[in-house]
């Protein structure tokens, strides 16, 4: 047997393994961190009103723009699988990692780790496991979008149209990671401007990086295009009453800015999870702006500053194009950008102070990873504390719908009204931006998939028009609300149960 020649295989798992030795501390650091703040998640089936409504799906996917998603389903089929699709994101979002700090060339291992730690504990991820069956698709887009700058930054033809194609498929799966690329890009201009690359260079490269990224978004829009060419569908009313175009650039900019600062407030956006971190996160903020200053050129300090302002912009940049009313946690992933700009300038601090200011710095940045884990975890409870009480609630409700005079095989059941004054909202922890609208109702539009996959009663519902009609009935209108004794009537042939 000729054993001078090694098989494909050999091969690839011979660059597996040197690749996993050259990036084993932040990939480490980053899969620790995502299984300690969402193993609960990864356990436990959470709900909230999107997960239960799209159990066997992927929600809106074409008629969203998200045509990718169709695609991705070749590799994470419509079930919605906590344990396989956790670890396939954090998986993913781990590799990115490693891909963005290779980008920046943060050298130092305790910062490794902490960027490592910080991007897996973020609350944007923490949102986006609340949508489990989109988690993994949303991950891949997440990579996609970082794998986009890695290969740009190869530079030719063939590396530049990679790039155009792994930019193409993560907006296809989730466009706000567009801002991703964007302040990963603006992140290295940075970098670029305070090692002293001259002005004319790096503002080039910036005009070169936004033609690219403006021709993977016309192929993108083109893909969808094309898409509903072949399959006749169109926007849906999300997309075309959240895209507004009766609102000036400056203003939209405006936006953008205002979001980016408004984060810094108390849990807005729900990125700040606790007073202490921010105020952490204020400190650091001055002292990233501080350091672009030391020890540099003027001029590099002038760019540096410039395209730092330039930063919340490419952050925010959804802001461009979507309503403010349609931006939540998940869009804003892009923020964990400032703590690599932080990075990026410890990195190159020098002098006699720069090594205890550095250490001071990660001590802070450690506080508002753990403060990330422990508000994952606070989230998580909620939500199985929310399942537990719909559970409970709509289990009694069936038993008493089962008693009802007149129950048989043909009855069909009509819920009027909602439940809001009857299930506990939990105020203790408002996250309606982070997991969903209407207060956080777990079945808010879905309690048809609530009561028959979850728990096992598989009546047929009253259709719309059914619904509108006996709402107008004057014998439901007479009933009583739920929980009371007569509202839950039998009439012609619908189990009728007012909640109010």
């Amino acid at each position: 047997m000729n054993h001078s020649k090694t098989s494909y295989m050999d091969r690839l798992w011979l660059w597996l393994c040197n690749l996993f030795a050259e990036n084993k501390v932040q990939f480490l650091s980053a899969f620790i961190a995502g299984l300690v703040c969402h193993g609960y998640a990864f356990t436990n089936k959470l709900v909230n009103h999107d997960e239960i409504e799209s159990l066997f799906g992927k929600g809106a996917t074409i008629t969203s723009g998200r045509w990718g998603l169709e695609l991705v389903k070749a590799l994470f089929p419509d079930w919605s699988m906590p344990w396989i699709y956790g670890l396939v994101s954090v998986l993913l979002i781990s590799a990115a990692v490693c891909l963005i700090i290779r980008i920046l060339s943060i050298r130092t291992k305790p910062m490794q780790i902490l960027l490592s730690v910080l991007v897996l504990s973020f609350p944007s991820l923490t949102g986006n496991f609340g949508f489990m069956f989109t988690s993994s698709a949303y991950a891949l887009s997440f990579f996609l979008a970082v794998l986009f700058v890695h290969e740009y930054l190869k530079g030719g033809w063939l590396h530049t149209g990679i790039s155009i194609v792994c930019l193409v498929f993560a907006l296809s799966m989730y466009q706000a990671y567009i801002s991703v690329a964007a302040s990963i890009l603006v992140l290295l201009m940075i970098a670029k401007a305070l090692d002293g690359i001259s002005v004319r260079d790096n503002v080039l490269f910036g005009i070169k990086s936004l033609l690219v990224m403006g021709l993977a978004i016309a192929i993108y829009m083109a893909g969808c295009l094309l898409v509903f060419r072949i399959t006749g569908a169109e926007f849906n009313s999300y997309v075309t009453e959240n895209v507004k175009g009766d609102v000036s650039i400056i203003r939209r900019v405006r936006m953008a800015y205002d979001a980016f600062f408004y984060v810094f407030q108390f849990r807005n956006f729900y990125i700040i999870s606790t007073e202490l971190s921010r105020y952490i996160h204020i400190a650091l903020g001055l002292v990233a702006i501080c350091g672009l200053a030391v020890g540099k050129k003027p001029l590099s300090v002038i760019m540096a500053a410039f395209l730092t302002a330039l930063l919340p912009l490419s952050i925010c940049c959804m802001y461009l194009i979507m309503s403010q009313e349609s931006i939540h946690t998940l869009v804003m992933y892009s923020f964990v950008a400032v703590y690599m700009l932080l990075a990026l300038v410890l990195e190159r601090l020098q002098g006699r102070y720069a090594c205890w200011l550095r250490d001071g710095c990660c001590l802070l940045l450690a506080i508002v990873a753990v403060s990330n884990i422990y508000f994952a975890n606070m989230v998580y409870l909620k939500m199985d504390l929310q399942y537990e009480n719909a559970s409970s609630f709509y289990t009694t409700l069936i038993s008493q719908v089962k008693q009802t005079e007149g129950f048989d095989e043909h009855s069909r059941l009509a819920i009027i009204g909602r439940q809001d004054n009857l299930l506990h909202q939990f105020p203790e922890l408002d996250t309606e931006l982070l997991l969903g609208p209407s207060r956080d109702l777990v079945n808010i539009y879905s309690r048809e998939n609530f009561i028959k996959y979850y728990l096992g009663f598989d009546i047929p519902f009253a259709s719309e028009s059914e619904l509108s009609a006996l709402e107008e009935d004057t014998r439901v209108q007479a009933m009583a609300e739920y929980p009371y004794y007569g509202s839950v009537q039998n009439i012609d042939g619908c189990i009728v149960v007012k909640l109010g």
